[in-house]
């Protein structure tokens, strides 16, 4: 909505000036018909040519206040027009680019951009806090942004720049916390390439850092290379040939149902939670039934499957980030580590309880 401001009335009558009439004639134009960001600003730059006794700060005022406030989750760009001792201004949202009025504020919101989407993919692709920071205000400061203020957490990540009295702000939700060494060493490489200047271009840059995707591997080869690893744990820890097997099949179906429920749609804990109950248990029972080893052999089989799941980065991310002082985003991980370790145990607890179930009745 779209509001007008009066002009302040003198204390004693006097006759309006050419200048006056002329900046009232536009704040009621204004009042009578809702205007976009866009309009908006021509209208003040017009009401401010046609009135050159007014101020820049006056035309603003009688357009005054302007706001659009409908919710988009991409991110928002903030314009200030400001006085001593006041302050106005409005805002522009768009989901998808931003309508601006002047070279300089588009670049600067595509600046703005530009490192949030840094941040974003550092983040999504598990560096650590520090790395982050410092590769975003490093790119900053070689695209000649001095003024930034960088605030990150497990949810999202919020960047602003400064450029005299304008402000860009953009935010950028952080959904997924996966592990992909391949993209943070490409992400790396463009930050190198931007302070080395083989870079200099913005709208390159930036196409350059959304055309880092993950490369992922096939499941199937994830899933025997899993089931080799737990085999290889059960050899490290003690056990036999028999031993090993039965971790080694363990292990495939634990990978298995654990793509097969990541498929479906379960959450990241419950997934955890059943693919271990469902690979420490068939482990169990290829051992005891398979190959008739002790108790101690069965249990060493059903725990050597489920090391798959311990969260080792994350656990290291998070000390790193507490050593180095980022205690918030350092415990979030810290928990988030302990709850998928928690989930874990439940379901190897519960395939032990279900597998001397089974033993006791046949």
């Amino acid at each position: 909505m779209t509001t007008a401001q009066k002009p302040p009335q003198a204390s004693a009558p006097t006759k309006p000036s050419s200048a006056t009439t002329a900046l009232a004639s536009a704040a009621t134009a204004t009042a009578e018909k809702p205007l976009s960001a866009p309009t908006t600003a021509s209208t003040a730059a017009t009401a401010a040519t046609a009135a050159p006794a007014c101020t820049a700060y006056d035309a603003a005022a009688a357009l005054s206040p302007l706001t659009e406030s409908t919710d988009h989750s991409h991110g928002y760009h903030y314009s200030e027009i400001s006085s001593p001792g006041t302050e106005q201004g409005h805002w522009h949202w768009d989901n998808k680019r931003l309508e601006l009025n002047h070279p300089a504020d588009e670049d600067l919101a595509l600046k703005t951009k530009l490192l949030a989407t840094l941040g974003w993919r550092l983040a999504s692709c598990g560096a650590e806090t520090r790395l982050i920071v410092q590769s975003v205000k490093k790119m900053a400061y070689d695209l000649g942004c001095h003024a930034i203020d960088l605030s990150i957490s497990r949810n999202g990540i919020l960047v602003k720049l400064r450029n005299g009295q304008k402000v860009s702000v953009e935010y950028m939700e952080i959904r997924h916390f996966v592990i992909n060494m391949d993209s943070l060493a490409r992400l790396h490489e463009i930050c190198l390439q931007v302070s080395e200047g083989k870079l200099t271009d913005l709208h390159k840059i930036f196409f350059a850092i959304r055309a880092v995707r993950p490369r992922h591997y096939n499941h199937k080869h994830i899933i025997v290379i899993e089931a080799l690893a737990g085999a290889g744990f059960a050899y490290l820890n003690g056990g036999h040939l028999g031993v090993c097997i039965s971790a080694l099949v363990g292990g495939l179906c634990l990978m298995f149902f654990r793509f097969l429920f990541i498929k479906r749609g379960f959450f990241e804990t419950f997934t955890f939670m059943l693919s271990a109950c469902i690979g420490s248990l068939v482990a169990s029972l290829v051992a005891h039934y398979g190959f008739a080893v002790s108790s101690f052999e069965v249990t060493l089989a059903a725990t050597a499957t489920t090391l798959l799941l311990v969260p080792g980065f994350p656990l290291i991310n998070g000390f790193l980030d507490i050593f180095k002082g980022y205690v918030t985003m350092g415990f979030n991980r810290l928990v988030i580590a302990v709850v998928v370790v928690m989930s874990a145990a439940i379901g190897l607890l519960t395939s032990t309880y279900i597998s001397n179930l089974i033993f006791q009745l046949l």
